[in-house]
Parts: C-alpha cells; sequence; structure tokens
C-alpha cells in the first residue's frame, strides 16, 4: 500500500497528551454491545479509570446491533441489574441493550449522570452510514439526547486483536472530548496493527453504507444470509472504512437529529384537515 493517502486529509487531529488532573475527575460511563465479558470493555474501563471516575455498566450477553434501542420496559417488574466484579471497577450488568443502559445512568441509577459515555471496544469496525445499527454507536448516540458526550470505539479485526491501539486512541480522544462543547459526539474506528504503525488521525467521511455486499434468502434452508463485501471493492478513498485500512484512526462526528431544512408555509397556502 502506497504511502501517500489517496486524498488530503480535512484536518489533523491535535489532542493533548498530558493526562486529565486527578483533583477535578470527569465522571464517565463505558459500556458496550458486546457484552460485560468482553476483552475490550475491560481493557477500556481499565485504561480511563486512571484518569477519570468511571462506572462501568453493559448487557449482561451480547446485544450486537441493537441500534439506539432500549428493549421491552416493564415498569412494574423493572429490569434486571447485577453488580459484578471487574477488575475493581465500579461494573453492573443489565438486561437490555446499552441504549438502556445510558438511559439508566442518564437518569441517575449510578449515581451522578455521566460527563462522558464511552461505548467499547467493539471488535469489528463500525464505519459506515450503517453505523445507525450499531448498538456500539448507539449508546453513544442516546448520550447526546440525554446531554451527554460520546465516544463511540472500535477496533478492525486482527489476529490477534490490537488492544492497545484502540485503547490508544480511545484515551486520546477521551482527553480532547471533554474540552469540546457537550452534546459533541464522535466515532472512532482503530486499525489492525500496533500502536507504532498508527499513521495518525483524521477526520473521516462515513463510507456509503458500510461493509456488508449481498443478501440471500436461502428459503430451502430457512435463511437469511449476508455476504461482506472486499476490502477493496466500492469504498470512497476519503471514508471511514478506507483511512482504517490505511492504519489511520478515524474520527467521525456524529449529529443529532434535527429538523428538515424545509422553508417555512406560507399560512394561506395550508389546506385544512376535514372536519370529521
Amino acid at each position: 500500500m502506497s504511502d501517500e493517502s489517496p486524498k488530503e486529509p480535512k484536518a489533523q487531529v491535535i489532542v493533548d497528551e498530558q493526562p486529565t488532573p486527578r483533583g477535578d475527575r470527569p465522571r464517565l460511563l463505558v459500556t458496550n454491545d458486546d457484552g460485560i465479558e468482553s476483552e475490550g470493555i475491560r481493557r477500556l474501563g481499565i485504561a480511563l479509570a486512571q484518569e477519570y471516575e468511571v462506572v462501568i455498566a453493559a448487557p449482561a450477553t451480547d446485544m450486537s446491533g441493537s441500534g439506539t434501542g432500549i428493549g421491552r420496559l416493564d415498569v412494574q417488574k423493572g429490569i434486571d441489574l447485577r453488580r459484578v466484579d471487574l477488575e475493581g471497577l465500579e461494573a453492573y450488568t443489565v438486561a437490555g441493550p446499552p441504549g438502556l443502559a445510558v438511559m439508566a445512568a442518564a437518569l441517575g441509577a449510578f449515581g451522578r449522570s455521566p460527563d462522558l459515555v464511552v461505548s467499547g471496544i467493539n471488535s469489528g469496525i463500525n464505519t459506515g452510514h450503517s453505523v445507525i445499527h450499531s448498538g456500539t454507536v448507539g449508546a453513544v448516540l442516546t448520550a447526546r439526547t440525554f446531554g451527554s458526550q460520546g465516544l463511540a470505539v472500535s477496533l478492525a479485526y486482527s489476529d490477534p486483536w490490537q488492544w492497545e491501539t484502540a485503547v490508544y486512541g480511545a484515551t486520546l480522544a477521551t482527553r480532547w472530548i471533554l474540552g469540546q462543547p457537550r452534546n459533541t459526539v464522535l466515532n472512532l474506528n482503530a486499525p489492525a496493527v500496533p500502536v507504532a504503525e498508527v499513521r495518525g488521525a483524521r477526520w473521516a467521511d462515513l463510507d456509503s453504507f458500510g461493509y456488508f455486499r449481498v443478501a440471500i434468502a436461502d428459503l430451502p434452508n430457512e435463511r437469511l444470509q449476508f455476504e461482506l463485501r472486499g476490502s477493496s471493492g466500492g469504498v470512497d478513498p476519503g471514508s471511514d472504512t478506507a483511512l482504517c485500512q490505511q492504519n489511520y484512526l478515524t474520527l467521525t462526528p456524529l449529529s443529532s437529529i434535527e429538523p428538515a431544512p424545509f422553508p417555512a408555509i406560507p399560512a394561506e397556502s395550508i389546506v385544512p384537515f376535514p372536519r370529521q
């Protein structure tokens, strides 16, 4: 692969590598969609707890693909919640998707509401407009609706997994985002290389959709199957997918749902609804 990027960088991401003073520590909620037993959330929680006040609340089981969903709520029976031992950190399992854990934290279930929700480390990249289906990303979008900042962290596949690269990127991005206006939400994807081989950090556009290529309805076997797109096929060279494959940490801002940009409608042009 050439050392030259196919597209000029939009901007360099500059972060302060000095840790946050312990006397004034922001409160972070760490969650994920892979479940409380995943390696990614363990490593992320331990690293962030070195600088911040951290509480972990994550699904009891794998809830990948849950998006911003919160599952079915029964206000009478409540939701199963258990305290767990996770490297000495305050940690809970929630019987629901990460969006539910974030909502619970925002409403005071675990004490003071978080200043920042960090979701991950997801085992596999979350790129393209299909990120709306990701529970990892859905958690931080949910955080934004409650006035918190959010950082979704995902790691490209490799054998072995390069967890330290994702931890490195998440640590730097966390320091940066806490200095930004509230409701700032970012999607971070880390490449599948050691930290020493990371080429830098780049702002990136979302890819056209993601890495799913085709769906097959296998009716004789009563299965619906999806095929993944090859790593070199149909990827925008300036997208998060392409830049992550070029060994960059990619950062993509995720805006909130805004009102549609329609022009004002003159009152005299509105046709009244018929009365029943």
